[in-house]
């Protein structure tokens, strides 16, 4: 009989997204079975990756909340077709993940008898009702091996306190958590291949590891220098990395063989590389769809860069809106700030760009490129008057300029339509670009008291003219 168990329905934290040569496709229904013996048990101990395709699997609903869900159906059955253990769950994933090449992990754990197995595994959408299927042979163990199934991982690392419970996509082995996956699928930027295997001896012994990956005429292309280790009673566990950087796009296996004092025994597994100008144009796009959104644009970003983007905020914030964000947060607490800050204004919260956000800060890079002020070289744009407006109203819609005539400075009017209607006029009394505010009929500006004595009669009536106003009404707007 087979003892089965669901380890994790993994979410968005199991998503991975495959590289281009392979064995098998991310649009495939995938399965890696691996085997340990139990010796206390005399059973065989089988870890089941499942890989599913996200293109397999439709979305409901908008927005943030948009989730995909999907229905799990698990078989064991026997040699004879004896159905011995049947299990069916539902999963879910965010929307967000569905994008050619990603696909999601489930774990399962299950313990089966000596003899032979067929592990059948079907996944349903439940809103368009496609199925895929697929299914394993699994073979217990009917003595105790010498070594337990060869299994490869992008990632395995040291457990620390905190990993009592491995996170969602991983299992924990011994003192090693490892990041599952039904196939390795290495990048010219994720090149390190780990690797791990449960080593058996009743007794203590010396042993040798040698590691060799060969491409598919199997041609022996990297071998690692052999390894020796010492087993205690029982055995123990042989792990470590093998660095690929520089293997070209292929499909491969991995050959592990062990020398102890009772003769030698090898384990496999495939691999992949995906190709360099694939993998960078996948990592391009994917960096790209990531950066439009709001968590993904400040995720990015270094201490200093969230400081410059945090510091513009004033102009744009409620009162009092800015006074959490403090120069001692942590920079995970500065990004949640920046993120929340930007979600809240977003006016498409359907789709991932923020229009709003991205308009900001390219007013705000546009400001600091052409108000920079002459006589003030270290003054962002941003901060001059000019460059405020600039950032918190966009590009004006018309504006009126004149070059310095008799006693009144260089100046410009802008003018908005939208809204109430608004306009601002700079003048420039230093000589050197130094363009301030002298008036607008925007309550929340303040402008110079002096501004018409600074400007003059002749200039008062040009503006007058230009805003289609009575020179009367322009005296009048002033007070």
């Amino acid at each position: 009989m087979a003892a089965f168990k669901i380890l994790t329905v993994i979410g968005l934290a199991g998503l991975t997204v495959a590289g281009q040569a392979r064995q098998g496709s991310p649009d495939d229904l995938e399965v890696n079975a691996v085997r340990f013996y139990r010796a206390e048990a005399k059973s065989t101990q089988v870890k089941a990756f499942i890989q599913i395709p996200a293109m397999l699997l439709e979305p409901v609903g908008t927005g943030p909340s948009a989730r995909m869900t999907y229905l799990m159906d698990v078989r064991v059955r026997d040699s004879s077709g004896l159905e011995l253990v049947h299990d069916n769950w539902t999963g879910h994933l965010p929307a967000e993940v569905r994008q050619p090449g990603a696909t999601t992990l489930e774990i399962l754990e299950y313990t089966v008898a000596p003899g032979r197995y067929t592990l059948e595994v079907g996944v349903t959408d439940s809103v368009s009702g496609k199925r895929l299927a697929t299914q394993a042979a699994i073979e217990g163990f009917r003595t105790q091996p010498e070594l337990s199934d060869l299994l490869l991982a992008p990632l395995i690392r040291q457990a620390s306190p905190k990993d009592s419970v491995p996170a969602p996509g991983e299992i924990r082995r011994g003192d090693l958590v490892i990041t599952g996956a039904a196939e390795l699928r290495l990048t010219p930027l994720r090149s390190d291949a780990y690797y791990v295997l449960e080593a058996y001896s009743p007794e203590p012994d010396s042993v040798r590891l040698a590691l060799t990956v060969s491409d598919r005429a199997g041609k022996a292309v990297v071998s690692t220098p052999t390894r020796i280790a010492l087993l205690p009673h029982g055995g123990g566990v042989l792990s470590g990395v093998v660095p690929l950087a520089g293997l070209p796009a292929g499909e491969y296996r991995l050959t592990a063989r062990l020398e102890t004092s009772k003769g030698a025994v090898e384990r496999t597994a495939p691999f992949t590389m995906a190709d360099m100008e694939q993998t960078m144009a996948r990592e391009a796009g994917r960096i790209a769809a990531l950066s439009s959104t709001d968590e993904g644009h400040f995720g990015a970003m270094s201490n200093a860069e969230l400081e410059a983007a945090a510091e513009p905020l004033a102009l744009i914030a409620k009162s009092g809106e800015m006074s959490p964000y403090k120069k001692d947060l942590s920079i995970q607490a500065k990004r949640r700030f920046l993120t929340r800050f930007w979600t809240s204004r977003d006016p498409t919260p359907d789709t991932p760009k923020n229009e709003t956000r991205e308009a900001f800060y390219a007013a705000i890079t546009y400001a600091d490129s052409t108000f920079r002020e002459r006589g003030q070289a270290t003054r962002p744009g941003w901060k001059t008057d000019r460059g405020r407006i600039f950032a918190r109203h966009g590009a004006p819609e018309d504006v009126f300029r004149r070059q310095q005539q008799g006693y009144a400075p260089p100046y410009e009017v802008w003018r908005y339509s939208r809204g109430k209607g608004s306009y601002y006029v700079f003048g420039d009394r230093s000589g050197l670009g130094d363009f301030k505010l002298l008036y607008s009929n925007d309550i929340k500006e303040v402008g110079d008291p002096n501004w018409q004595r600074i400007l003059g009669v002749p200039a008062l009536e040009d503006i007058a003219r230009y805003l289609n106003l009575d020179r009367i009404e322009l005296d009048r707007n002033s007070f």
